[in-house]
């Protein structure tokens, strides 16, 4: 089995892809997350995933390391791709913007084997209904700051699971890493899972 390179500096991803494989390597991808309104979010998302796996095989590449380097980005989508808060208004205005609606979650993920140079990116789709929330309620969800950092300004895997009424689709894939799509994938193109 070949070693994975995780290119994140997400806490949520690492420890979930930790659970099933030992020994991850982490690198963070420092590269600047352009989002360009006038593209398909699918398409936003890859892009940026591509760019991160990019960025880490250039360094891996040039330490002459083997392994397979694992990417991911995720955007939520409403009418517009919502990234992160940049403060607690453009929170709340987010928060507001889904009460009561169903919005879009994309993960693009690029997994890219350095030795042979083969590189898989794809992604995965899960619909979020919102509860219908009060001021007060989103209020209150800001004030626990778990909105700090997070596409869209929620965790659903925290206090955020309080703003949804159901999803439809991957779980994970909301938290940040569709575990199901990367085990099909990384079989499908490696012949290696998570298994």
């Amino acid at each position: 089995m070949k070693k994975i390179i995780l290119a994140s500096k997400s806490p949520r991803r690492i420890e979930m892809l930790s659970i099933y494989l030992k020994n991850v390597r982490i690198i963070s991808a420092d590269i600047i997350e352009k989002v360009n309104q006038n593209d398909e979010p699918q398409t936003t998302t890859m892009k940026i995933a591509f760019e991160k796996a990019s960025a880490v095989y250039d360094i891996l590449k040039e330490q002459n390391e083997d392994g397979i380097i694992i990417s991911a980005d995720t955007i939520v989508y409403l009418d517009y791709v919502m990234g992160k808060p940049h403060s607690y208004e453009d929170g709340f205005n987010t928060l507001k913007h889904l009460s009561g609606k169903t919005h879009k979650v994309f993960t693009g993920l690029c997994i890219w084997d350095i030795q042979s140079n083969i590189k898989i990116v794809d992604y995965e789709e899960t619909l979020v209904t919102f509860n219908d929330l009060t001021d007060d309620d989103i209020r209150n969800y800001l004030d626990t700051k778990e909105y700090e950092d997070k596409a869209g300004s929620y965790g659903i895997q925290g206090y955020g699971e309080l703003l949804v009424k159901k999803i439809d689709g991957c779980y994970n894939n909301v938290v940040g890493l569709p575990l199901n799509k990367l085990n099909i994938l990384l079989k499908k193109h490696f012949s290696q899972g998570l298994l």
